[in-house]
């Protein structure tokens, strides 16, 4: 992929990003939700594991807080940050353990989209709600490790040719791929895509699946909402994307009237 390409990514991905919204208002992609009762079950189990997540890490971050014995400003500072900062909740590993539970809503907004831009109806089987939660469990082992593969071969690098400031920086930017990673995915695995084979295309669009990932990041930051928003702002997105992309596929061959 040359820069050019990487970068016309970036954008246009960027523009479908801010029209994603209003998307979804104009075209209420939500109707219909409740109907389906396993979608609905994996969307109250998240908010309530999110929701008790959360209020373990506030409860074990303030009772280290006042453990502290406050010697200086810096140490009060540094304990203050870490206690109200939320970013380590859904960082690392966590992350994969929000993109399995939202898995389920991604399928349906996804799927809901194919729907609006094909002028189809489609109807969400059971099967294929399992089998992509199937499907994002493979997926998380085997990105989980290149990341950590990635993270070393970054740390190396940074620490003989770089400032220390640039690791976090390659580190995230390397996590956003990886979250962005899996909506592309997503869509590919609607159309029968082998693992291997989305990867290529995945790579392919690597500036549209940084945006994505990008996105996803920033939203997982909002406590127990963000992931939910998530969900269906990047699954929407990045299959409305593909669905009128080079790589698009017909909607009729992987959902058959």
């Amino acid at each position: 992929m040359t820069p050019s390409i990487f970068f016309s990514q970036l954008r246009e991905m960027t523009h479908i990003m801010l029209e994603t919204f209003p998307f979804i208002v104009n075209n209420k992609l939500w109707r219909g939700f409740v109907k389906h009762r396993l979608a609905l079950t994996f969307l109250v189990i998240a908010c309530i594991l999110m929701a008790w997540s959360l209020v373990k890490y506030v409860k074990t971050n303030t009772e280290a807080l006042y453990a502290t014995n406050f010697e200086n400003s810096e140490i009060a500072t540094s304990a203050i940050s870490n206690a109200m900062s939320f970013e380590s909740l859904f960082a690392g590993s966590n992350k994969y353990v929000l993109l399995i539970l939202i898995q389920m809503l991604v399928v349906y907004f996804s799927n809901k989209t194919i729907e609006i831009l094909s002028d189809m109806k489609i109807n969400m089987s059971l099967g294929e709600m399992i089998q992509s939660q199937w499907r994002v469990l493979q997926l998380t082992i085997r990105n989980w490790v290149i990341e950590i593969i990635i993270g070393v071969i970054i740390s190396i690098f940074v620490g003989i040719f770089a400032p220390d400031f640039m690791e976090d920086v390659l580190k995230w930017l390397v996590q956003c791929y990886f979250v962005g990673y899996f909506f592309i995915d997503n869509y590919n695995n609607t159309f029968g895509l082998k693992i291997k084979e989305s990867a290529s295309i995945v790579r392919k669009y690597a500036g549209a699946t940084l945006i994505i990932g990008l996105v996803a990041n920033i939203l997982f930051l909002l406590p127990v909402v963000g992931a939910i928003i998530a969900s269906f702002i990047c699954s929407v997105a990045a299959t409305w994307y593909m669905h009128t992309g080079p790589d698009a596929q017909l909607a009729k061959n992987a959902f058959p009237e």
